[in-house]
């Protein structure tokens, strides 16, 4: 998450804060950081919560989106036939804070969120900054104002301004402190932020002013591929990056996809005035859609839309929903920047709020030539949200669409067609539609996009109960020697679910251990690969390792979405219901709790841990069944009536003989082996 600029410096004069908001939070569910822009109040919080969760709604201008915002800052998934907002409340039912950062310009939206999570939340607290409280009852406001001037001298300083000119900033918000330490020269008559701002706008030289200036057209984060686009000087943009870094104007923001840039709210809007001011907004907001469009049809016309270009169009969203609200939707264009939206969101999970979003889209007036990507993405939706009629029109309309004349959108259509016909029951048609599908990638030579149609066809010709057609495609697709985590993930699920349906149990263990093993961790498979060997155990009478792994699996779902389809469903809540029942309440419900808790190199260690089954000492199962029930050494040591050191020396051997390496790897053996 990001924070303002000043945080890459120490917070200075702000003890009285910190030790009232403490206070305050100890005390009272709804406090508030109000004051003006440029003091700190994100900086602050910061201070007051290192580890979140926080949602930033700087850059969030559309009210509808505040829920859908909650939900992508903490990671949740919205679940099928249920409310996003009632799914954001029960991810938040176990947190203890949640931070709302800059409301101020979605104040009532932010407030009635607020009150429905304190209402139904009963341990969790908010705190939020804003420049207006919320006005909601029990709110407890703390103001955050100017720095006293002696703190602003050592801001000052402390920010690599020079002494002798400590005194020349005398509002003493420390916005305007740090971009006057970022000058030399600073002028004593610039006393307030507004000024400062200007002032350092004033000293630009004029390329650097109009890159500013075309920067504050960007919402959110950007980077320097975007920034060149808006500035419409791609040749010199990283120098005059680097140059408004160097003076404080735009920060860079933490990032694990390159380099990217933010303006803090302040210095944009004034940026965005002079936007106005010199006539330049419309043409820098002209560079800004054609960028995003014309990236979004290279995305579309590629053979797969792979992971790097998801990211990318993901890190637009902030931009492409401001393009969206600013395009008319008479422009063609509408439609493709409405498609990296609604991709974005698909991929995210967020399946009902980017359904509503193509369904407007798509509801007015006739299709465009450009409108392929959104139908494409719209009939997938319509079916994942149950709507399987609108499925069929919208893959109906793909299939007519002048797109088809292209190979690849020709075997993207006919297998949205097959799964489109699919859900609607027409199993022979959607027959007809895969084979089509997957002839014509056949004929690109593309492994990837081979890969993705084969796997879906065997999915449907295990419905059609050909099981052999089902493990020939399925073992073809794992044949073209694809190694994105994503696809052999969801290869070897269909592989193994395939044995499971004629009972080659060994077989089905082989491909989801696999899975595990060479997959993408956040798939939306994985759920699947530990429901698979949920199975596997519950048919081999290993009722607790079943409850772990369909515990595991179930915590996977929560956090990271996935579909269950058929024939899949029923295999997994029959094996799900029979391991349940066989192991008791007691049992079942310890094995549950421990594999909720699994993390990922848990749940690696704890399937590979069912290759190893060497005996414990009577001593060893003792300590080994009260590290499964959460106990630590010393605890471990008071239960036993031993010393902590022969408690931890027992835990190095039962590891090192095991061959295991962590106590969450021990407990998961153990909980199997019970």
């Amino acid at each position: 998450m990001w924070w303002s600029v000043n945080s890459r410096t120490r917070l200075v004069g702000r003890e009285r804060e910190l030790t009232t908001v403490r206070r305050l939070l100890r005390r009272h569910r709804l406090v508030t950081l109000a004051g003006p822009g440029g003091a700190g109040k994100s900086r602050l919080a910061a201070e007051l919560c290192p580890s979140g969760p926080v949602v930033e709604l700087e850059s969030v201008y559309r009210p509808d989106l505040l829920w859908h915002v909650i939900a992508f800052s903490l990671n949740v998934w919205e679940e099928p036939g249920s409310p996003l907002h009632a799914t954001v409340v029960r991810a938040l039912a176990g947190h203890r804070l949640l931070v709302l950062d800059n409301c101020e310009h979605l104040i009532r939206e932010a407030a009635s969120a607020v009150a429905e999570l304190l209402a139904r939340c009963p341990r969790l607290r908010v705190l939020v900054t804003s420049r207006e409280p919320l006005d909601l009852a029990g709110e407890m406001c703390v103001e955050v104002g100017p720095l006293s001037p002696a703190d602003a001298r050592q801001m000052f300083v402390e920010c690599g301004g020079a002494p002798e000119l400590a005194g020349a900033v005398h509002d003493h918000l420390p916005l305007a402190i740090e971009l006057a330490a970022a000058r030399t020269d600073v002028p004593a008559r610039h006393r307030t932020l507004d000024a400062v701002i200007r002032w350092s706008y004033d000293l630009l030289a004029p390329a650097e002013q109009s890159a500013l200036r075309g920067l504050s057209s960007l919402i959110g984060d950007f980077d320097l591929d975007l920034a060149a686009a808006v500035c419409g000087d791609p040749e010199h943009v990283v120098q005059l990056m680097a140059s408004l870094r160097a003076k404080s104007l735009v920060v860079r923001t933490p990032s694990s996809s390159g380099a990217r840039f933010r303006m803090l709210e302040s210095i944009r809007l004034f940026g965005l005035a002079r936007l106005e001011e010199n006539g330049e907004a419309a043409v820098t907001f002209e560079r800004l859609v054609e960028h995003l469009v014309r990236a979004i049809g290279e995305i579309a016309a590629a053979p797969m839309i792979e992971n790097n270009t998801t990211t990318w169009l993901a890190s637009q969203e902030h931009q492409l929903l401001h393009a969206v609200e600013r395009v008319p939707r008479t422009d063609p264009r509408h439609t493709w920047l409405v498609a990296g939206v609604v991709h974005v969101w698909y991929l995210r999970g967020s399946y009902s709020e980017a359904m509503r979003m193509a369904r407007a889209a798509l509801a007015h007036g006739p299709l465009t030539s450009h409108s392929e990507m959104l139908l494409f993405r719209a009939a997938w939706l319509a079916g994942f949200t149950g709507d399987e009629v609108a499925a069929l029109r919208f893959a109906e309309a793909l299939v007519a669409h002048p797109a088809m004349s292209r190979p690849v959108w020709e075997a993207r259509g006919w297998n949205t067609l097959g799964y489109a016909r699919g859900a609607n029951s027409d199993l022979a048609g959607a027959r007809a539609a895969n084979e089509r599908s997957v002839a014509v990638a056949r004929s690109l030579g593309d492994p990837s996009l081979l890969m993705t149609f084969l796997n879906n066809h065997a999915w449907l010709l295990m419905r059609l109960g050909d099981l052999p057609g089902a493990l020939a495609a399925a073992l073809e697709s794992l044949s073209l020697g694809v190694l994105d985590g994503f696809r052999l993930m969801a290869s070897r699920h269909t592989a193994g679910v395939i044995a499971l349906a004629v009972d080659d149990v060994d077989q089905a263990e082989h491909h989801f251990a696999i899975a595990l093993r060479v997959g993408a961790p956040e798939s939306l498979a994985q759920a699947g690969v530990l429901e698979g060997l949920g199975v596997v155990a519950a048919r081999r009478g290993d009722a607790d390792r079943a409850v772990v792994l369909m515990a595991a699996a179930a915590a996977t779902r929560r956090s990271g979405g996935s579909r269950q389809e058929e024939p899949w469903n029923h295999m997994v809540s029959d094996a799900r219901e029979l391991a349940l029942s066989s192991a008791g309440p007691r049992r079942a419900s310890q094995a549950w709790r421990l594999g909720e808790r699994l993390d990922q190199a848990g749940l690696t260690a704890y399937v590979n841990s069912g290759q190893r089954d060497e005996p414990l000492t009577a001593r060893q199962q003792q300590i080994a069944d009260l590290v499964v029930e959460g106990l630590t050494n010393p605890e471990i040591a008071v239960r036993l009536g031993i010393s902590t050191g022969t408690v931890r020396s027992h835990v190095t051997q039962m590891l090192s003989r095991l061959g295991l390496s962590s106590r969450t790897q021990l407990a998961a053996r153990t909980a199997r082996a019970r």
